[in-house]
């Protein structure tokens, strides 16, 4: 079996979400813990059109000092806009440099499956399920086998994984949420005794039901419950948003922050008391980790990653769930957790997010289970190369896109 002291990370360029964050926090916590870590990733020579201010996987890694080893290339507009082929082509060139037999964990992109695909006599493949989308069962349902070990972020996507591929070993699929690096614990003393809402993800009805916000809110001001409800993202959904609640004479009850730092989300989820997500599915909301983290309650619909905490032994003072579109369910849910003592509220928050989400207990899982993997023997690893007509074609393709896309700015 595989030693487990040596692990790469397989990425698109640039910070898109939560995974991302994910893996780039896991790659420095194993490094730290003295692992032979290797991040693997192509480097835009410019900004790609498509990035909008994102950071880049590199720029994230290396906000932290870190013994994480970067294999790269320099990539430009025929990366962007080239064919799968052609990227394909690039990541197997970088992987091609890793260690023999180093197991790859992957990113969410299919053009980074299919590449490790291609050499996974070389390399043991740890594919992530990040959410219950299908997106994920059909990467599942095309590489499984490939793939040395599926893990799913909750049970549901495991089960739903099981019935998608049922030719794949269940000894090899796992279960484990991505983990979070939980900081040092400081709350915020509200003295007031508003009841502080915090919303945080992307602002759309596609899969986030964010005008779900606004009727919770109209329900929740028919209570007389004195609230305030912080918005942090953003979405195709803001404008409409907020004038839904001016419309509903709520205006002053809500404020739309955008986008902000971990840092500064951290802070926000410090002075809040609950988190509340409406989404239509999930994987496991890092979302959710990170207000727990904080000492802030959580009510949520009951879908994949969250649904499983329901009945969790802290659950019952720190964490509620209902049906998806449910507004009165919510409502009702949001009263029970205010009705927890504040304090109460908080420990158990707190306490849950270090025993279920905490970066260590999230990596000692990939660990066991990369443990399992059988050991890779030094095959011959296959010849690299694009055909010239290949490369032609994604160069041709390239320079139509990146003309288009610059003429339609």
């Amino acid at each position: 079996m595989i030693d487990g002291q040596r692990i790469a990370f397989l990425c698109h360029p640039y910070h898109r979400g939560g995974v991302t964050r994910w893996m780039a926090d896991a790659a420095v916590t194993y490094a730290a813990q003295g692992l032979e870590v290797y991040f693997v990733t192509p480097q835009p020579v410019k900004e790609f059109h498509s990035a909008k201010g994102r950071e880049t996987l590199i720029q994230l890694i290396g906000k932290k000092a870190n013994n994480v080893k970067v294999i790269s290339s320099k990539v430009g507009y025929e990366f962007e806009f080239g064919t799968p082929e052609y990227r394909c082509y690039v990541y197997k060139k970088l992987i091609a440099q890793l260690p023999q037999g180093t197991p790859i964990i992957l990113s969410d992109d299919k053009v980074v499956w299919e590449s490790a695909a291609q050499l996974y006599k070389n390399y043991p493949i740890v594919g992530v399920l990040h959410a219950d989308e299908e997106h994920y069962y059909k990467l599942a349902e095309e590489f499984f086998e490939k793939v040395s070990v599926l893990v799913c972020v909750s049970r549901r996507i495991d089960y739903k994984t099981g019935q998608a591929v049922p030719g794949f070993d269940p000894a090899r699929l796992f279960t484990i949420p991505c983990g979070i690096c939980i900081p040092p614990y400081t709350r915020a003393v509200n003295a007031d005794e508003t009841v502080h809402l915090v919303y945080v993800g992307r602002v759309s009805n596609y899969q986030k039901r964010a005008g779900d916000l606004v009727k919770i809110c109209m329900k929740l001001a028919m209570t007389n419950l004195k609230f305030r409800l912080t918005v942090i993202g953003e979405g195709d959904a803001v404008a409409q948003m907020k004038n839904n609640f001016k419309t509903a004479g709520l205006e002053k009850n809500v404020v739309f922050c955008g986008w902000l730092s971990q840092k500064e989300v951290a802070g926000h989820l410090a002075q809040s008391d609950i988190l509340l997500l409406t989404s239509d599915f999930e994987g496991t909301p890092i979302a959710m980790m990170e207000a727990l983290a904080a000492g802030c309650g959580m009510v949520g619909t009951r879908v994949s990653g969250i649904e499983d905490y329901e009945q969790h032994p802290l659950a019952a003072d720190c964490l509620r769930v209902f049906e998806v579109g449910d507004i009165d369910a919510a409502v009702n849910k949001i009263s029970e957790l205010v009705s927890v003592p504040r304090s109460v509220r908080e420990q158990s928050a707190r306490k849950m997010a270090e025993s279920e989400f905490s970066m260590e207990v999230c990596l000692k899982k990939y660990q066991d289970a990369i443990q399992l993997i059988p050991v890779v023997h030094n095959e011959k690893l296959p010849e690299i190369s694009l055909p010239i007509t290949s490369l032609i074609v994604s160069r041709l393709t390239a320079l139509l896109r990146s003309v288009r896309v610059s003429f339609s700015k």
